[in-house]
């Protein structure tokens, strides 16, 4: 009998070690945060580049509502300076052109716009030492109530999170 079984797959060898470990999808959340938070995400200890917030919690998609203070718009791409009191960060909208119908293009040129505030959907990134949001969505904010709405979001994720470590500790 040969050592290959189940479709031709030798049964008896094992991985290499440099094989990364599989990602957990269903831990992928969109969590709001502020850009502190963001700036003091723990980084990943064996270099894989995954970050996770002081609470534990990984951090893949964000949500953030921040003033816009600069952008600079290049053929691929248009890079966004945003801070939203806590702190400063870069934000990368790929530009894909015609791909998308003209109303998205439009939200996203207003959005684009100085001394604005916007929402940004993204993932974070780092390059070259530097966090940055690489975003999929980015929309202006409707009225000042959607900032204040998204820092309380903030605070009550952050307080969900604390609630369901203390209880998973207690073992319930």
């Amino acid at each position: 009998m040969s050592g290959f079984g189940g479709g031709g797959f030798d049964s008896g060898s094992t991985p290499s070690s440099d094989v990364k470990p599989k990602r957990n999808y269903d831990e992928q959340t969109l969590i709001p945060v502020t850009i502190k938070m963001i700036n003091d995400a723990l980084g990943d200890p064996s270099g894989g580049g995954d970050l996770s917030l002081k609470d534990g919690r990984p951090l893949h998609m964000v949500k953030i509502v921040a003033a816009v203070r600069s952008h600079e718009e290049r053929s691929t791409n248009v890079f966004i300076d945003v801070e939203d009191g806590t702190g400063f960060t870069q934000v990368k909208v790929w530009v894909n052109e015609g791909d998308e119908c003209s109303a998205i293009t439009q939200l996203r040129g207003q959005a684009g716009t100085d001394h604005t505030y916007i929402r940004i959907i993204g993932q974070v990134r780092e390059f070259d030492g530097t966090r940055q949001i690489v975003a999929n969505d980015v929309r202006p904010v409707s009225s000042g109530n959607e900032l204040t709405y998204h820092l309380l979001e903030v605070a009550n994720s952050y307080e969900k999170s604390l609630k369901m470590a203390s209880q998973n500790a207690m073992g319930g």
